[in-house]
Formats: structure tokens, sequence, C-alpha cells
């Protein structure tokens, strides 16, 4: 079948059932919209997770006036290859200069920070959950016989936190995206299957005129990949769209731009600002492409039982 007729043809089908059609159409999108904001939520969780397990699990700060040859036989001492994975002396002057690569956008704050106002620090990774806890230990009892140690900070709770959410998110998105993309592919199955039956004399004729199966069957197999491309286009319409509405608004406001950019690299999520028209172009298509390939598997499914 010449593709103009294949496509008169699915378009007059999708004419004949517009209420099912129309309905068909939302349910998909709905089906990717929802799909799309837990995947990404989840993306946006696990890179949280990613970025603290890369940092430091323990900082050690000492007082500004600290020896460094002090602060280095505390670090000997805490050294232990059983327990630690690796153990950092940082000192004033490389504080200094990681807070400048931190706040580089920020000249305001750099302006009134020297080496001599940041406090030297030991950053250790324990090898497993257990090791970072017997490390705590360790640390605080020697703070308690060292008054050169000045605060503990670690971020195991936030880690653990952070990964429970990960997970949370990555359990309800499987069972919530099986579940409505079983509703989908079921939707555009009947739709598919309502149009077969509507046209089954039509079919009959064809298919006693000799008419090749495929002519028969592509039009049903286009119409499924349709409605399943225009879920996707609107799904994907109203996420993106919204998105960087709200994203150059909240650049504008100067005191939460700095802190949205400081999240945004933190995360490695930096590509999606400002307008990114190849992110945006391929946000869409991926969203269009998997409604489609939904709506091809539904329409082949629902030619295979109502055509054969």
């Amino acid at each position: 079948m010449k593709s103009k007729k294949m496509l008169e043809v699915t378009k007059k089908n999708m004419k004949r059932n517009k209420v099912l059609s129309t309905s068909t159409v939302i349910v998909t999108s709905i089906v990717l919209l929802i799909s799309s904001f837990f995947i990404s939520l989840g993306i946006v969780a696990q890179k949280g997770v990613d970025y603290y397990e890369k940092k430091a699990q323990v900082i050690v700060f000492f007082k500004r006036d600290t020896k460094e040859s002090d602060i280095l036989a505390i670090k000997e001492r805490l050294n232990d290859e059983k327990l630690v994975e690796s153990i950092t002396y940082i000192s004033q002057k490389e504080a200094l200069s990681i807070y400048k690569e931190d706040f580089a956008d920020n000249p305001d704050l750099l302006a009134t920070v020297t080496a001599d106002s940041l406090p030297p620090s030991l950053e250790l990774r324990a090898n497993s959950v257990d090791a970072l806890m017997t490390m705590i230990e360790r640390i605080n009892k020697e703070r308690e016989t060292n008054a050169s140690i000045d605060d503990v900070i670690y971020f195991k709770e936030v880690v653990n936190n952070l990964r429970t959410i990960s997970n949370i998110i990555k359990v309800s998105s499987v069972v919530l995206i099986s579940a409505l993309g079983v509703i989908a592919f079921s939707l555009i199955r009947i739709t598919i299957g309502f149009n077969i039956n509507a046209h089954k004399e039509e079919i009959k004729v064809m298919n006693l005129v000799g008419s090749p199966k495929q002519y028969i069957t592509k039009p049903y197999i286009l119409e499924g990949s349709i409605y399943g491309a225009l879920g996707g286009l609107i799904a994907s319409s109203l996420l993106i769209v919204p998105f960087y509405i709200i994203l150059s608004s909240l650049m504008k406001d100067t005191g939460f731009s700095y802190w949205l950019n400081q999240t945004l690299r933190d995360l490695g999520l930096l590509f999606v600002k400002p307008v990114n028209i190849l992110f945006f172009v391929l946000y869409m298509l991926i969203h269009i492409g998997v409604g489609a390939l939904i709506g091809l598997i539904s329409s082949l499914s629902a030619v295979k039982k109502y055509l054969d």
C-alpha cells in the first residue's frame, strides 16, 4: 500500500471513533507523563546518592592554629587499612583553593575569605558503613583527649537517607510504570480491535478480492503507533516546557540562582541550562519514540488477535 493511501485510511479510521481515539491519546499521554516524571525523579535521587558517596564520608576540622605535624600524627593514628579507604589532609591553602572553586560564581564571597580564615581538615572515606561507624567512634575518642579537633562532620545519614529515598522511588516507579504501561497497552489494543471489528465487512471483501495481508494490516499498525507518538509528544511538552519556564524564572533570583547553579553542578546536571536545544529535542524525541513503540506493540497484538 502506498504511504499516502495508508495515511488516508488510517486518518479515516481515527476520525470514525473520535471519542475513543481522543481518550486513547489522553491516557497514553498521562501514562508517559507520570512515567517520565518518576524516572526523572529517580535519576536525580541517584545523582544525589552518587554525589555524597564521592564526597568524604567524614571530615575532621581542626582549629586554625593547629600545627601541620600534629594533624599528620593524628592522620597516622586513624589510617587503619582495614577500615579506611582513603584519608587526605587538606591544608588551609588547599581549603582556600577548594572554596574558590566551589564559589567561583560569587565574587563577593571570595573577596572576604583568606587561607587563614579557613580551618585545616582531614577527609576520610571508610571501606563500609560498619567501618565508618568504627572510624567515627575512634575519631570521637581522639576528640575527647585532643583539644585541637574543632568539629567532626559525617554524611552517613545523608547518604543512607538518599539511598533509601532512591530505592523507594525505583521500586515505586517500576510498579507504577508497569501498571500504567499495561493500561496504555490495553487501551490502544482495544481501540485498534474496535476499529478492526467496525470494518469487519470491508476486511472480508478485501480478503475475497485477494488484497495482500499487509494492505489490510498496515493502517491499523500505523494507527496504534500514531496514538502512542501523539501521547509521547503531549507528555514531553507538558514536562519540558513548564520545566524551562520555571528554571528561567528561578535563575532571575540572584541568591537562588547561585544555589541552583551549585546544585546542578554537584549533581552533574548543568547541561539542562540555559535552554539546551539539543537536550530539548532529544527529550521530546525519546518520549515520542517510546510512545510510538508502545503503540506499535499494542497494534501488532490487536492485529494478530483480530485479523489472524
